[in-house]
């Protein structure tokens, strides 16, 4: 099963529904893979994930909402 959510955004607040939803992983690890740094600069930094660019990501385990 896949209970890792990876969720990314461009902006400070996330968009509705359900429109910063990447994929659903089967491991954290798995999905932590797909994020790659791209600017060094705490606390803020771009990312880059599936050739986009995101100002901000989160990875979720819905075993936490579903359980």
């Amino acid at each position: 099963m896949k209970y890792f959510l990876l969720i990314a955004g461009e902006d400070h607040y996330p968009s509705g529904d359900t429109g910063d939803w990447i994929e659903c992983y089967e491991t954290y690890e798995e999905a932590k893979n797909t994020i790659t740094k791209i600017t060094k600069e705490w606390p803020y930094g771009e990312y880059k994930i599936n050739n986009r660019i995101y100002d901000w990501y989160c990875i979720v385990d819905l075993r936490e909402w579903i359980y």
